[in-house]
């Protein structure tokens, strides 16, 4: 004495044809899915084109600066022993204090002269970095807009 579950039974009594409208339903349903899926992977495809550009720029710049900070390491050294040949050739304290003084104002200048350089490829390297990745947003915020007015 077998019972069939109820389920079974009533899966017999079915008709064995899906209604249009049900297969109709589920077909827009997979192709508004697949719309989805290919927007969220374009929109991926493009931010991974931008982060690369960015990381491009930032690594351009950074290596703009090491060089800059290698000039600027090369230049003060070179300031530094020219100043001490000359401290060696002094006669008097007379001297000495003046050369002193000439050097620490001339090394004020050039330290700020140097901070500038610097400063500014500090500023080129921020810009440069992150202008991939607000074009990249206004470009998927513009594409946001774009399908929710649709």
């Amino acid at each position: 004495m077998s019972k069939k579950p109820k389920s079974v039974e009533n899966a017999a009594e079915m008709p064995a044809e899906v209604p249009a409208e049900v297969t109709e339903f589920a077909q827009k349903s997979v192709d508004q899915a697949q719309a989805a899926f290919d927007k969220a992977s374009d929109l991926a495809h493009s931010n991974v084109q931008y982060l690369d550009a960015a990381a491009g720029a930032f690594k351009a710049r950074a290596a703009d600066i090491q060089l800059k900070a290698m000039e600027i390491a090369q230049i003060n050294m070179n300031s530094a022993l020219t100043f001490v040949r000359k401290a060696f050739a002094v006669k008097d304290p007379t001297e000495f204090v003046a050369l002193n003084q000439e050097f620490a104002r001339d090394q004020f200048a050039t330290f700020s002269r140097q901070a500038s350089e610097l400063s500014e490829l500090s500023v080129l390297l921020a810009q440069e970095t992150v202008k991939p990745v607000q074009q990249s947003m206004l470009k998927s915020f513009g594409d946001l807009g774009k399908a929710g007015a649709a």
